[in-house]
């Protein structure tokens, strides 16, 4: 039995997710707040955002207790041009997409820029850890777009995977054409910029890659820079995924 997750949630979370969970603040403003000195957990000023809030843990903020709201999980489906990150600034990210949805809640991995599709995002700290840990091997499924047709040959060589860098290898769990010019590729893994790193190193020239499953749920018709909550039944089977 996998003990990481449970390891992890032993030791509570930080006090500065803690605090945007419960809709105090970014976790970036939480940061200055905590350093002024005005948070308490169990009756004792604290000024380090890193502190830890366990379960049973009293945090007190302004003379009121802080409580996370209720976290959501949901999926976007992301467009090409837009920033997996939650930092303003000038460029184009997902927070112009999801401002919506309760501070504290965080995406599950990353696309790159220049990849399109399904992005899971929540505020359950848990889940998101479990879902993204190499160790539970999670299925991340892509859908290569080519600038060529889907020969046999090409399947051939993105089955046997490569090396796609110093130490490391990539090997797909499943491989399929899934039209003329489009394959689908399923890891279970999720290394920076993978399938990209792997076409390259199988010579499988692309014109465009988008996600179209994580774990059990998939894109769907979700159409695209469209955000959606998880019902409750796909909520619980991505939960059963990583044990939880």
């Amino acid at each position: 039995m996998n003990n990481k997750g449970t390891e992890e949630e032993s030791r509570g979370i930080r006090l500065n997710r803690y605090m945007a969970r419960a809709g105090i603040a970014s976790r970036r403003e939480c940061d200055r707040i905590i350093a002024r000195g005005v948070v308490f957990i169990n009756g004792s000023r604290v000024t380090t955002a890193g502190a830890r809030v366990l379960p049973g843990d009293s945090v007190r903020y302004q003379g009121e207790a802080v409580r996370p709201l209720d976290h959501v999980t949901a999926v976007l489906n992301k467009p090409i041009g837009y920033e997996t990150t939650l930092a303003e600034g000038p460029r184009r990210t997902i927070l112009d997409l999801i401002r919506d949805l309760p501070n504290g809640t965080v995406p599950v991995g990353r696309l790159d820029i220049n990849t399109g599709g399904l992005l899971i995002l929540s505020g359950d700290g848990v889940l998101v850890h479990r879902l993204t840990h190499p160790s539970w091997g999670v299925e991340r499924e892509y859908r290569l777009h080519l600038q060529v047709e889907a020969a046999p040959e090409l399947l051939k060589r993105l089955t046997k995977g490569a090396v796609i860098g110093r130490g490391e290898t990539s090997v797909p769990l499943s491989v399929r054409k899934s039209g003329g010019r489009s394959i689908d590729v399923v890891l279970g893994t999720g290394r920076n910029r993978e399938v990209r790193r792997l076409a390259e190193a199988c010579s499988v020239p692309l014109s465009g890659l988008e996600r179209i499953r994580y774990g059990s749920i998939s894109i769907g018709t979700l159409p695209r820079g469209s955000l959606r909550i998880l019902t409750k039944t796909e909520l619980r089977g991505l939960r059963r995924l990583v044990k939880l």
